[in-house]
């Protein structure tokens, strides 16, 4: 026996409510997840630091801090960096937060490009410091 189209069409409406409704309410329970500092932090020390990677340093730029960019120029950013290696990768190794200042914990992948070493992979561990200003953390770059 077939079920008659009317009673058919129903039955894929009433489906496809209560799927609509499921959605809804797992992107809720996903929108109650408190946002802490450190996730904020992490997305914009791996932001920064693919930039950096790619070599994009007016965009690394962007990611310092308002009083370092209001006296250190982006077009002058460039400047402050040397050719002695290329940055690979960086991953984040772990972020503490206080109320107004991350530290950050890097390891950083470099290729050194000048003798004796060169075209050596080194990798290390580096510390960054991240502030909040102006409702945003960005990085603490030393004038």
């Amino acid at each position: 026996m077939q079920a008659s189209p009317v009673f058919s069409f129903r039955r894929r409406v009433a489906l496809a409510s209560l799927l609509a409704a499921g959605a809804l309410a797992l992107a809720g329970c996903a929108a109650l997840q408190p946002v802490t500092p450190e996730s904020i932090v992490t997305q914009r020390v791996e932001q920064r630091w693919a930039a950096l990677i790619d070599g994009n340093l007016e965009k690394a730029w962007e990611f310092t801090q308002p009083g370092f960019r209001a006296i250190v120029m982006q077009k002058d950013y460039r400047k402050r960096f040397g050719s002695a290696g290329q940055w690979k990768n960086a991953q984040v190794h772990s972020v503490q937060c206080e109320s107004e200042r991350c530290t950050v914990r890097l390891r950083l992948t470099s290729l050194v490009l000048m003798p004796p070493r060169a075209n050596r992979e080194v990798a290390g561990y580096v510390d960054e410091v991240w502030v909040r200003d102006e409702g945003q953390w960005w990085y603490y770059q030393a004038l």
